[in-house]
């Protein structure tokens, strides 16, 4: 009798020793969990507080004093002005805004600096740009100049921005052509229900 209440003692405490332990692991478990989530929020943070830090640099190289300056000639000289009367001084201006916006692109290209915040803030300018600039850069990619790859950031950057355009544009006439199904739609219904009247 004292051996069948020591094995039942002993097999009591067995089991409570093991509920204790399972409980002891879920904890670990959920203080693991924990941590994790806070180091991925920690992560997601600095993430954003580089790619901040990336865009800064990146707006302060693209909107320094000589870059501005150089921004300003082509847009207020050579949008109006003929290729071949670009003087010395215009076309040193030309090359700088060409460099400029060819290493933005191709640090955007590269994904260290993310996209949308900077394209959506220059879409406009680089398109005017990439237009009035489209000469020279024809000029300074034959072999005796610059070559085939003068300038190939700059192309990449004015393509993302044609592309997005032309893929909203699309987009805008499908929903204008799906209106206007729907109107013709609507219509038909109508003009079906009055034949049906008469």
């Amino acid at each position: 009798m004292c051996e069948k209440n020591q094995m039942n003692t002993l097999q009591k405490t067995q089991v409570v020793t093991q509920i204790i332990s399972a409980a002891g692991l879920l904890c670990t478990l959920g203080l693991y969990y924990l941590q994790l989530r806070t180091m991925s929020k920690q992560l997601e943070a600095m993430r954003q507080g580089t790619d901040a830090q990336h865009i800064l640099s990146l707006m302060s190289f693209i909107e320094s004093d000589e870059m501005r300056a150089a921004r300003e000639v082509v847009y207020t000289k050579l949008h109006r002005k003929p290729f071949h009367e670009w003087t010395e001084s215009e076309l040193q201006a030309a090359s700088r805004v060409c460099s400029s916006l060819s290493t933005t692109g191709m640090v955007l290209k590269s994904g260290i600096v993310p996209i949308e915040p900077v394209l959506e803030g220059l879409e406009p300018t680089i398109r005017g740009f990439y237009q009035i600039l489209e000469p020279f850069i024809r000029e300074m990619r034959k072999p005796e100049n610059g070559g085939p790859q003068y300038g190939i950031g700059f192309d990449w950057l004015y393509n993302r921005i044609d592309g997005a355009g032309a893929t909203e544009r699309h987009t805008r006439s499908l929903r204008r052509a799906h209106h206007g199904l729907d109107i013709w739609a609507r219509f038909k219904r109508r003009t079906a229900g009055r034949s049906h009247v008469c």
